[in-house]
């Protein structure tokens, strides 16, 4: 075993498992609709039977595949905490220096500001939060969603800053995520999103029939 600064620590750990997790990962999300789809013609003559039970599928194996990525990823830091001493930067606790190892500079930047107080967010940290690709498409909304939320705590200086009281504030001035904003940014919303898509296709189609 040896020493490593869990900021360069991310780089082996996307050398040793960021491609074998990125080629299970859509695997999983282009190949589970057809293993449901085909369960339901394996079991059912009947289409609707048919249908009915590759949802059926779909329930029970998104639970299972769930567990199994869960594990699975605890064991690939496992392996990797076998052969690399992950060293703290920054006073980063232990879950956090794990979260930069798999995460490297993005993991660095949301801890730096979870860590601020709202009122102290700059244009820098909000830019960050509205970044990417899909999250392009909210810009404006993002953008807005957090001014108002700074501003509000520089208003309000005796408001405690916690969770409850951003989602409460956002809550009653119409500024909660929309469901569209979620399914877009969200990558986990997103792959189900792909995923389901391509499992109604076949159903729809039963190109196997």
């Amino acid at each position: 075993m040896f020493g490593m600064l869990d900021y360069r620590a991310h780089k082996l750990y996307l050398i040793m498992f960021g491609i074998p997790w990125f080629v299970f990962r859509w695997m999983i999300i282009i190949g589970l609709p057809f293993i449901y789809y085909g369960i339901g013609l394996k079991v059912a003559d009947i289409r609707l039977l048919q249908i009915i039970t590759s949802l059926i599928a779909l329930f029970f194996i998104e639970i299972i595949v769930a567990i199994a990525v869960t594990y699975l990823e605890k064991f690939f830091m496992f392996i990797f905490n076998l052969f690399v001493d992950v060293i703290s930067v920054d006073e980063r606790t232990k879950e956090e220096s794990l979260s930069v190892v798999k995460m490297g500079d993005t993991a660095i930047k949301l801890i730096e500001i979870g860590k601020k107080h709202p009122k102290d967010w700059n244009d820098e940290d909000i830019a960050f939060i509205h970044r990417g690709f899909f999250a392009w498409f909210f810009k404006e909304t993002i953008t807005h969603r957090l001014e108002m939320v700074k501003n509000y705590f520089i208003e309000n200086p005796t408001v405690v800053f916690n969770e409850w009281n951003i989602k409460d504030y956002l809550s009653k001035n119409n500024l909660s995520m929309s469901i569209w904003e979620h399914l877009i940014t969200n990558s986990t919303y997103r792959v189900s999103a792909i995923s389901y898509s391509i499992t109604i296709v076949l159903l729809i189609s039963n190109p196997w029939k």
